[in-house]
């Protein structure tokens, strides 16, 4: 079997990898989770809000005459040993050639070289070819998730707690924020970190506050405009399972659909259910089942 060339990543590659990634974003036989690009500016940002190049962590292949047909690679912070995995994307001319396979192994290479330790992949479950690659190469199932996903914008429901009021965030905010952040056992995050998260332009913050006294926050990543993901959402424990966090994210969701946004995501463990259902109550539906798989290097 020929195999074919893989190299890094260049800038010219961004519009094949593209179309390969919306192709296998249409159907549940060929989906994964990251690359999910939908534009060229969907692949840089997803590079940028990690601070990482993708040349130096992405992978592509090509066939004899040029033509880009797939990549794989990672995300991660700069220098982290920890990495999420860019899972191998073929074009469906390309397939049946080993090609998933050699960029797998040729990003597996790449991560020992940049010194990641543990590598995590997320991939449908319906995409069988897709697990059986990972697994031959020693990736172990660790956890599911539902991906959650929002068409329409959010309708304002009745506050769940009177007194209560939402806001954005402000800068002064972020010791509160960061209080409620650690206590609900999220990664650790520095002071530091957290004032840089509310002035990147890359996050969006909204607050609860309960008679001057914040009580809930969520945190909604805007590095993708038009699709953000509601990455953490805290609330006080004398204040859980009363509505406020579910409450709060559609609140915050609104103003991102009227700043644009056409659709909004969310990843969920399918053994919350008291917050899949608030999800649900706010307008989300199950749009893929996705399994999480894990490999050391």
């Amino acid at each position: 079997m020929r195999r074919m060339p893989i190299r890094a990543f260049r800038s010219e590659d961004a519009g094949a990898l593209v179309a390969i990634a919306r192709s296998c974003a249409r159907g549940e036989n060929d989906f994964v989770l990251v690359p999910l690009w939908e534009s060229e500016r969907d692949l840089f940002a997803e590079y940028e809000r990690h601070g990482i190049a993708p040349a130096d962590h992405l992978l592509v292949a090509e066939a004899g005459d040029g033509t880009v047909v797939g990549c794989a690679g990672f995300v991660r912070r700069p220098g982290g040993s920890a990495a999420g995995l860019v899972c191998p994307i073929v074009s469906r001319e390309a397939r049946g050639q080993g090609t998933g396979g050699e960029l797998l192994r040729g990003a597996l290479a790449l991560g020992g070289e940049l010194g990641v330790k543990l590598v995590s992949a997320a991939i449908g479950v319906r995409n069988r070819a897709g697990y059986a690659l990972l697994t031959a190469l020693g990736f172990r199932a660790s956890r599911q998730h539902f991906l959650m996903r929002l068409d329409d914008p959010p309708v304002a429901g009745k506050m769940p707690i009177e007194g209560l009021a939402f806001d954005d965030a402000e800068p002064a905010d972020a010791d509160a924020i960061l209080a409620i952040y650690s206590a609900c056992g999220f990664e650790p995050r520095t002071p530091e970190a957290m004032r840089a998260a509310l002035a990147d332009g890359r996050h969006a913050h909204a607050v609860a506050r309960h008679g001057g006294t914040i009580v809930a926050f969520a945190e909604i990543e805007t590095h993708w405009p038009e699709r953000p993901w509601v990455a953490f959402v805290g609330v006080d424990a004398l204040l859980q399972n009363r509505g406020v966090g579910s409450a709060l994210v559609a609140w915050a969701l609104a103003r991102r659909f009227e700043a644009g946004a056409q659709t909004a995501l969310l990843l969920l463990s399918p053994g919350n259910r008291p917050a899949l259902q608030a999800y649900e109550k706010a307008g989300f539906h199950r749009h893929r089942l996705v399994d999480v798989l894990e490999k050391g290097l």
